[in-house]
């Protein structure tokens, strides 16, 4: 899947987008799941998905896990994270595969507040 998630950084005034990134997938598992939750999916047994109450989880050293902001300049903006953008995988529920967080960047970091799950 060439896009399993997108990665978009918005202007917070005008919303138009600055920088982005996407996440290529070649397989879902349930890396980590909520206490009391059983995991039921693992692409070592050829049976990938992603269980209710569980995570396909990655650390930020794996490849296409970041956005790159080499120009853009300090400011207050949104980053808005897309999951399953394009409906490939079938969900029970597509209302929740969005969120939005407030950022604001120094120049030097970032810092992320007011995140929240949206529709788009």
């Amino acid at each position: 899947m060439e896009a399993f998630s997108n990665y978009d950084l918005l202007d917070a005034v005008t919303h138009k987008k600055v920088a982005e990134g996407h996440k290529a997938s070649f397989c879902l598992e349930d890396t980590t799941c909520d206490v009391g939750v059983r995991r039921r999916y693992a692409c070592t047994a050829h049976t990938q998905g992603l269980g209710p109450g569980c995570y396909d989880t990655y650390d930020a050293h794996i490849d296409c896990q970041w956005i790159d902001i080499t120009d853009v300049a300090p400011g207050n903006y949104i980053l808005k994270v897309t999951v399953n953008p394009d409906f490939l995988v079938p969900e029970s529920d597509f209302t929740n595969n969005a969120a939005r967080c407030d950022i604001t960047y120094t120049g030097t970091h970032a810092t992320a507040r007011n995140c929240k799950i949206t529709s788009n």
